[in-house]
């Protein structure tokens, strides 16, 4: 596996703080000379991966500064070395719109805290002078230190949603980026404010005629990018930047599934369906600009489902004309050939990773129950039965280690949704609505999700939690 970064946040509360320019804060870049109104919380940045981090000694105290290009930056509040614009915190309201501006702060990291009662190491290792984070534990910056705050002057009254994430721009390197971030409700009322659970928001319209179901995919925190086929069977797409959805765009082709998103890093997209010769097709956007179509082969009979355990990774499953899964990768060099996983689904396959070369597929039997199939990287599991009666392929999510979130339409038409915890399966609850197509999700933060499903209009909808 590798390392593996999440956060964690706790412990909020508000106070009035006055600060001079001499203030380490203000030095720090951290708040401007005067009276301010604050947010304070713990910020944890904890490795839940397999393996240590390990960034190594930071440079001699200056003068002179750390040499251009060095990752450290040195703090006068705190008086010692930090990684450059580690972490990044934004207040948000409750339709994801940034309230205050987002705030990079400057980490060290050290084990500070054994947040995993069953990290394999018993007493912390890496310290300020050879930075780094055991499995296990976490580097751990307390509400009361210096520039661990927001500044949230003139924000009124009302429910917010904090916004952090550790190691925002990759500067290390972990084996996942895109799980980073995590996601807080807070109610503020005067200097008082309490953390609140995450709701299910109603359905939102965002327009648009396709006639497909749709396919999400998040390259980073509150990004959203939405694709569907038209009416001309090309592919289109709408995004959300954080602030507003834009139109949507035709990105061409001549499609004869759905089309499947996926991101495996910052500001990358990989799209996939199947063309007119029933085989495998792929187009994606490099941060700058996409590329044309490429024929991926095989002889497919369902829209494929692709999914990324980590940066340059992709696999893609779908059923073939024997009626089993099929599964092909992306090594990040090169194609595998397609492979057979066995099997006779009666839907299309949807495919999910939460941790490090770990896949979980899911796909309707011919009972129309949900049926299981997972491989830890060495082998895979048989198909197990999960249980209900659904009248859609499924569609699955993973916001964290060993959570997943299930979505599929039921009897009455209504989204049905079923989740793992890392423990055990919940049971089936309805999220309502009537829909066309089975909720396509995505997670930007830990406990936070977005579905997205095509309504009686053929317009698409959007889907809350959080």
């Amino acid at each position: 596996m590798g390392a593996d970064l999440v956060t964690i946040v706790r412990n909020f509360s508000i106070d009035t703080q006055t600060f001079t320019a001499g203030d380490g804060s203000v030095e720090d870049g951290c708040v401007s000379p005067g009276t301010h109104r604050l947010l304070h919380f713990d910020f944890l940045t904890h490795n839940v991966g397999d393996v240590d981090l390990h960034i190594g000694p930071p440079p001699p105290p200056p003068p002179p500064d750390p040499p251009t290009g060095s990752i450290f930056v040195w703090s006068n509040s705190h008086h010692h070395y930090h990684i450059k614009n580690f972490n990044n915190y934004s207040l948000l309201n409750t339709s994801d719109q940034e309230v205050t501006p987002g705030f990079k702060q400057a980490f060290c990291l050290a084990d500070i805290e054994r947040t995993d009662p069953t990290a394999p190491r018993t007493t912390g290792r890496y310290t300020r002078a050879d930075q780094g984070i055991s499995v296990g534990w976490s580097d751990v910056y307390s509400a009361g230190l210096p520039c661990q705050f927001i500044v949230i002057d003139g924000v009124p009254d009302g429910d917010y949603r904090l916004l952090a994430t550790t190691n925002h721009a990759a500067v290390v390197q972990e084996d996942r980026y895109l799980n980073n971030s995590v996601l807080a409700g807070v109610r503020i009322r005067g200097n008082t404010v309490t953390e609140i659970p995450l709701l299910w928001t109603g359905w939102q319209s965002l327009g648009g005629i396709v006639t497909s179901a749709p396919s999400a995919a998040s390259w980073g925190p509150n990004r959203a990018d939405v694709f569907a086929l038209g009416q001309d069977h090309a592919l289109w797409h709408k995004w959300w930047d954080g602030a507003a959805w834009g139109g949507w765009e035709s990105l061409g082709g001549v499609l004869t599934s759905p089309p499947r998103a996926v991101a495996w890093g910052s500001n990358r997209l990989d799209i996939f369906a199947l063309g007119q010769d029933h085989g495998l097709w792929h187009r994606w956007w490099d941060g700058a600009a996409w590329g044309g179509w490429e024929s991926l082969g095989g002889l497919l009979t369902s829209a494929p489902s692709v999914v990324s355990w980590g940066p340059n990774r992709l696999d893609i499953v779908a059923v073939g004309g024997d009626n089993a899964v099929w599964h092909k990768w992306w090594d990040g060099a090169a194609w595998g050939g397609w492979e057979s996983l066995g099997g006779s689904v009666m839907s299309e396959v949807s495919a999910v990773s939460w941790s490090h070369a770990r896949l979980d597929l899911f796909a309707l039997g011919t009972d129309h129950a949900l049926y299981h199939k997972w491989s830890d990287g060495s082998a895979w599991g048989g198909w197990e039965s999960l249980g209900g009666v659904l009248t859609s392929a499924p569609n699955v999510v993973a916001w964290g280690p060993k959570r997943l979130d299930l979505f599929g339409i039921g009897l009455d038409t209504a989204l049905y949704h079923k989740w793992w915890d890392g423990t055990a399966w919940g049971g089936w609850e309805s999220l309502g609505g009537v829909v066309y197509s089975p909720g396509s999700p995505i997670s930007w933060a830990a406990n936070q999700l977005d579905l997205f499903a095509v309504g009686e209009d053929s317009a698409v909808y959007n889907k809350r939690f959080g």
